[in-house]
């Protein structure tokens, strides 16, 4: 007895607080009993849900995460370690311009550039890497550049590469 009871109370508990939600998404005007009125127009649920996903989606899949001063600054440092040798034509080989980069060039630039400096040798390396491994060089030269234009390379879990190509010249 005491089960049905509680199976009620909480069904009860559930739907009355889920009345308010539904309400709002058909776009009535509904008093929750607390002397608080909801009233918003309706609007399409699931497109905020579609655009969210896809944000998300983007941002798992070397998206939006990927398209930042912040990202390249954090991958130049281990670049010239990323092992480029088991990438192949069949990899997703990304190329992302800097110009492309989301955030203040102004002010993002000037660490960019810092770390560049700093990481010289790196860039050396990394460079003797990308002009040892045919299909990340093929991606290059297809979009008009060569290794000296990469300035970092992010190797992701999926055997997905980033490669990120200095453009500001």
């Amino acid at each position: 007895m005491k089960k049905t009871i509680i199976a009620t109370t909480i069904a009860a508990l559930l739907s009355a607080s889920a009345l308010p939600v539904l309400a709002q998404d058909a776009g009535v005007q509904v008093d929750t009993g607390a002397g608080v009125t909801v009233d918003t127009p309706a609007v399409d649920a699931a497109a905020g849900v579609d655009a969210n996903a896809k944000a998300n989606a983007n941002a798992n899949a070397g998206g939006m995460s990927d398209n930042t001063y912040g990202s390249v600054v954090s991958s130049i440092k281990g670049s010239a370690d990323v092992d480029l040798t088991t990438v192949t034509e069949e990899a997703n080989i990304t190329i992302v311009l800097l110009s492309s980069l989301q955030g203040n060039a102004a002010n993002e630039a000037a660490a960019l550039d810092e770390a560049l400096t700093a990481n010289a040798d790196g860039m050396t390396t990394l460079h003797t890497n990308i002009d040892g491994n045919a299909a990340i060089k093929a991606k290059l030269e297809a979009e008009g550049h060569t290794s000296a234009d990469v300035v970092a390379v992010k190797s992701n879990a999926d055997g997905s590469v980033i490669v990120y190509v200095d453009d500001r010249a």
